[in-house]
């Protein structure tokens, strides 16, 4: 009867989940692993604690982190006090340079609110860019002045000529960087020469502008204007009215072939200087062996000045070939030549016929 009564109990009972029995069972695993874990980081501590010298090492250690800390919290704290604050700046020029155009007053305002930071902690790169991107400021170097200062030298943009572009006309410097300035600030008595050409060609045409300026000392004239067609055909303007077609300009063969034209102009020109009687407009050097020239004058009239430029032209082949000894050919009197032998041809074929 009680056996019966006590199975009739543990029948009863509640079974218990897995959960129930797997979670005591994680629990006390993991306090065993950090006891585990204690007992060795104790384990290889112990040389440290039993030990006097090493215990006076890392104790210094720890001491001298706690006050190198310290030392940088009081500098930090030092470097944020208003006497480091910028509020002066020096603005010299580059080079003995004189600053025409720049105004020293309102650089400093303008760019001491921009300027963030004090003596310490100021981006001289950031300050740099600040003052380049002001009007007439080429290059900009910045550096620090105790205790509170700035020095900045400054190079000052020097126009050599006037670039002509789709928004206006702008300003061109020696290095054929083209920028951007109040043109009522620009002095055009300085004699600025007129550029014009495609897109990023400006470059390319300061630095022909500057052989020519030498490729013409023998004529004793100055480059006024310089232009490049969409071709890549160059054309020069002189202080003395004259224009000269220069040609094509792809690489540095066709650079040769402008100067090679050019010698050969130079050697002709005082006589045919001497032989024109009127004032040369254009002179053209797009010819293998020889060149055109047009004079005009201002009483002719419209037929006269072609009459003339014609004219002007055959002297111009006269001495060109009086100068064959030199290898100086005009085409146009080879075509001249040319023509005349083809009438003696027909001249003759149609005596032979009369005679029959």
């Amino acid at each position: 009867m009680k056996t019966s009564s006590l199975n009739a109990v543990k029948s009863k009972a509640p079974t218990p989940s897995f959960g129930e029995v797997l979670w005591p069972w994680l629990l006390g695993t993991l306090k065993s692993m950090i006891f585990g874990l204690i007992a060795i980081i104790a384990f290889i501590c112990a040389p440290i604690w039993n030990s006097q010298d090493r215990m006076k090492k890392l104790t210094h250690f720890f001491i001298f982190s706690f006050l190198g800390l310290i030392l940088l919290w009081m500098l930090f704290w030092v470097g944020q006090r208003p006497v480091f604050t910028i509020n002066q700046i020096q603005i010299q020029a580059e080079n003995g340079q004189t600053l025409n155009h720049i105004n020293q007053p309102l650089v400093r305002s303008q760019v001491l609110n921009q300027l963030s930071g004090n003596f310490f902690s100021i981006r001289l790169d950031q300050a740099r860019k600040s003052f380049e991107e002001l009007p007439w400021v080429r290059s900009a170097s910045v550096r620090r002045v105790w205790p509170n200062g700035l020095s900045i030298t400054l190079e000052e943009q020097q126009p050599i000529g006037i670039w002509a572009t789709n928004d206006g006309p702008k300003l061109i410097n020696k290095y054929g960087e083209i920028f951007t300035v109040n043109l009522a600030e620009v002095d055009l008595d300085k004699g600025l020469i007129e550029f014009s050409g495609p897109v990023n060609s400006n470059k390319e045409a300061v630095e022909l502008y500057q052989q020519l300026s030498g490729w013409f000392a023998p004529i004793e004239a100055k480059v006024v204007g310089l232009s490049l067609s969409s071709r890549y055909s160059w054309t020069t303007k002189l202080d003395n009215g004259m224009t000269f077609e220069l040609g094509r300009d792809l690489d540095q063969k066709d650079r040769g072939q402008i100067k090679a034209r050019l010698d050969r102009f130079f050697k002709v020109w005082p006589e045919v200087k001497e032989k024109l009687p009127n004032k040369i407009e254009n002179i053209d050097l797009r010819y293998a062996s020889g060149f055109a020239i047009r004079s005009f004058s201002k009483s002719d009239s419209s037929a006269k000045k072609i009459t003339q430029t014609a004219s002007v032209m055959s002297e111009t082949s006269e001495l060109l070939t009086n100068f064959q000894n030199n290898n100086l050919d005009s085409v146009t009197s080879e075509q001249t030549t040319k023509k005349n032998k083809n009438d003696f041809k027909k001249s003759k074929l149609v005596d032979g016929r009369k005679s029959e």
